[in-house]
């Protein structure tokens, strides 16, 4: 039987089901790495709706874990994090199972998608937050945060990845049977996440006083922890950045111009080959950042973290930039993978970089704060770049959120003590 062995920082070291918690993660995002391709495949394709409707199908994802990823958390730095997870994994794939029986009943209908991308965004509002703070929880104390960090975002690409390669498949296995499927890997996430074995953490006693007033609080306690730091305020700014510039783009104009390749006539209601498309498309980014994460994790952290994200955030926006220029499609992927690559070091040193300078006992709010920064940019950029590829088409669109985010970058790196940072 393992015994508990007390660390330097008081903490329980004994076994905590960190491969659990790994293949948990890596299941919860190949099932949503399924549904990063064949949501804009259903509007666009199945559903044929335009591109402001698909801009507000995509905010429809988002926008939930903008409105309450505080809360979530809020409830994450109190709750059981483990029971969160599971919790999380059974409803989602209760939801899934019910996407994937409209599609095969041939039900489908806008609406419908738009309450599936509301719940969605709901359940990974209160997700997050909890499988965030589980890692410092479950990590090896041999190697330490970042090191876990990194391993968490290798399994999230790896999933990911697997998912893009399953949607690739659509045309042979149709669209309703990777639904099913998507259902069936969160139910076995769900089971993975039952094995884990958080260290125990410091409890806290009830607060008197109106729990509405005591959660403002607590929230407004999770939000000068952030600004107060010299380096999460920087970070923050830049995920809000990335989430208006980034994420937007990669939801909505990318999506677009890869269905540009497509004749209008062969963009019939049954045609699969564009999600193909679309997977081989998001599967370069996931690729790219995967071997990044890989590379970050074998040479250990860089000793110049601030400038290497900055560096990374910039570059980032000069290659999005880059496909607002006409190319073959492979050309495309292949810029594609370098976004990749830029991506998967900015999320990897961010979000290390927050773990490792959040107080502890904030350090779940002060990550939903992190991810507010991103997702609640998502909806703005999601609903803007639709109609702007509606007006002037997608490719010119993508030169406004890359000049936006290398304005951001610049700003942060002339003013901030985030370039310096060793």
């Amino acid at each position: 039987m393992a015994t508990r062995v007390e660390t330097a920082e008081g903490q329980a070291a004994a076994p905590t089901g960190f491969g659990a918690y790994l293949f948990a993660h890596a299941a919860w995002f190949l099932a949503f790495g399924v549904q990063m391709v064949l949501f804009p495949y259903l509007v666009r394709v199945v559903l044929q709706e335009n591109e402001i409707r698909l801009g507000i199908a995509q905010m429809c994802q988002s926008l939930p874990t903008t409105l309450l990823i505080l809360l979530g958390g809020f409830i994450a730095d109190r709750a059981d994090g483990k029971r969160i997870v599971v919790l999380a994994c059974l409803v989602s794939t209760a939801v899934f199972l019910g996407l994937a029986g409209l599609v095969s009943a041939g039900r489908l209908t806008y609406g419908l998608l738009i309450v599936y991308a509301l719940t969605v965004g709901v359940i990974g509002a209160f997700a997050t937050p909890a499988r965030d703070a589980l890692l410092s929880h479950v990590a090896p104390v041999e190697g330490g945060v970042q090191r876990a960090v990194s391993g968490a975002f290798m399994a999230q690409f790896a999933g990911q990845i697997l998912g893009m390669v399953a949607a690739i498949m659509a045309p042979l296995v149709g669209v309703a049977a990777l639904l099913f499927g998507q259902a069936g890997l969160l139910l076995a996430a769900g089971v993975a996440a039952l094995r884990m074995r958080p260290r125990l953490r410091e409890t806290r006693a009830p607060q008197a006083g109106h729990p509405l007033r005591y959660l403002g609080s607590e929230i407004a306690d999770g939000f000068r922890a952030a600004v107060a730091s010299p380096i999460i305020g920087p970070v923050v700014l830049c995920s809000a950045g990335m989430g208006v510039c980034f994420m937007g783009a990669f939801a909505v104009l990318l999506p677009l111009v890869v269905q540009g390749y497509f004749p209008a006539v062969v963009a019939g209601r049954d045609n699969t080959a564009i999600a193909s498309a679309l997977g081989v498309f998001t599967l370069c980014f996931w690729v790219g950042s995967m071997l990044a994460a890989i590379v970050l994790m074998r040479a250990g952290p860089p000793k110049r973290k601030g400038l290497v994200y900055l560096t990374a955030l910039g570059s980032g926006a000069i290659v999005l930039g880059l496909c607002a220029i006409p190319m073959p499609f492979w050309a495309l992927c292949a810029l594609n993978v370098a976004w990749g690559v830029a991506g998967g070091v900015t999320m990897t040193l961010g979000r290390g970089l927050v773990q490792e300078h959040a107080p502890p006992d904030k350090r779940a709010r002060v990550l939903s704060i992190f991810t507010l920064g991103m997702m609640g940019g998502g909806p703005l950029g999601a609903v803007a770049y639709g109609v702007l590829a509606h007006e002037i088409g997608p490719r010119m669109a993508i030169l406004f959120p890359s000049i936006l985010m290398g304005m951001i970058v610049a700003a942060v790196a002339a003013r901030s003590r985030l370039r310096t940072l060793g």
